[in-house]
């Protein structure tokens, strides 16, 4: 009889909905605190409330479900970057009770922040575009010698911020940052100011890769965005597969993690510049999944099976890494992000001769995708 691995995976957005997704074979346990999210209503995994799970107490709730979880000593899946913050900190509590690998916490925070990550970037010389830190009014000075356009956004993820202001600014000029900066201070002052590269929204790419514990590369997907919304400045609205790029862009990710030491997940966003023709390091996402973490598994290369199997000891039977593989022509996409990108003049490119696949609605697993269209049926009624 084959036993099934026990993973534990935190959160509820679609993100978390594409990880259970992508782990039917494991013995799957979701830690949520809203039944009104995506992944409480998937036909996969056991569901277990938390109080809110990017709060301090996800560490004593995470130690007491693992308790409950039979099978051995489970893995454990992050999808929310607070929670990452909160499990990094208890690291050494949460080590007997879970598999997990982190990098160093000095250096996980850094990565987090805009500002730690360039500072990375420009250490070990990866192409970054150059940016300047805002903390206070005084420091608007600063941003006058960098070139224009640029992309004004926060350092972090700030709920008060996303309530009243835009993900993220297309600036012409440093008069432009100084006209906007003084309300958003108010609220976010630690804001960047980073030179933008030439590009549309299909020039963004994506590699998730994932290293053990000993820094080597156990596998890994590359990735490129179709469309964003908002365009230029926001998050995945759909992606597929890139195979023309991903020996490059794997080089890069493995150069710069083994240049700074890293372990554990990485998903590595690069975009290329038609104006000086290459590739540039935009952000990373690290010790959890990204939100388009699923198009890999679509794709025919399950790179969180890989990591499971690594993680929990057992032979690498669920994916062929790092070599990057693609075996399906699959497109992934947020149905109404997706929606919106092309009804306000995004890339209308629609991969005729590729399955779309939605990252709510799926008749495999349906439930989450009619409990989104009931929520959105109640909200227009009332």
């Amino acid at each position: 009889m084959i036993t099934k691995i026990p993973v534990v995976v935190v959160g509820g957005s679609a993100n978390a909905l594409g990880v259970l997704r992508s782990l039917p074979h494991c013995d799957l346990h979701l830690l949520c605190d809203s039944e009104q999210a995506p992944a409480w209503h998937s036909r996969w995994g056991q569901k277990h409330r938390s109080t809110d799970t990017k709060a301090p107490t996800v560490v004593d709730e995470l130690m007491q479900l693992a308790s409950r979880v039979s099978g051995g000593k489970p893995v454990l899946l992050l999808t929310e970057e607070k929670t990452v913050v909160q499990v990094s900190a208890a690291r050494e509590r949460l080590a007997p009770f879970y598999h997990f690998v982190f990098c160093d916490p000095a250096m996980l925070l850094a990565l987090q922040s805009k500002s730690g990550f360039q500072q990375l970037a420009n250490q070990v010389g990866a192409a970054i575009p150059q940016g300047r830190i805002l903390t206070k009014l005084g420091d608007l000075a600063l941003i006058e010698d960098l070139n224009y356009p640029c992309v004004f956004k926060p350092l972090e993820q700030n709920e008060a911020y996303g309530r009243r202001f835009k993900k993220a600014y297309k600036v012409g000029s440093a008069a432009e940052v100084a006209s906007l900066y003084p309300a958003i201070a108010a609220v976010m002052p630690q804001m960047i100011v980073q030179e933008w590269l030439e590009g549309a929204d299909s020039d963004i790419y994506f590699c998730l890769a994932y290293f053990d514990a000993q820094g080597k590369l156990v596998s890994s997907f590359t990735g490129r965005k179709i469309r964003s919304w908002p365009l230029q400045v926001g998050g995945t609205a759909s992606c597929t597969a890139a195979p023309e790029a991903a020996a490059e862009l794997t080089e890069k990710t493995v150069k710069f993690c083994q240049a700074i030491g890293y372990i554990g997940q990485m998903g590595m966003e690069f975009k290329y510049d038609a104006h000086r023709g290459g590739f540039y390091m935009i952000e990373p996402t690290v010790g959890r999944t990204d939100y388009q973490h699923e198009i890999a598994t679509l794709a025919g290369n399950n790179v969180l099976a890989a990591m499971v199997d690594s993680l929990a000891g057992k032979p690498l039977v669920h994916a062929a890494a790092p070599q990057n593989t693609f075996s399906k022509k699959v497109v992934w996409y947020d149905e109404i992000a997706d929606a919106n990108a092309l009804a306000n003049g995004g890339s209308n490119v629609l991969f005729l001769d590729y399955q779309r696949v939605a990252a709510v609605w799926r008749w495999s697993d349906p439930t989450p995708g009619l409990m989104s269209l009931w929520r959105r049926l109640k909200r227009k009624l009332s």
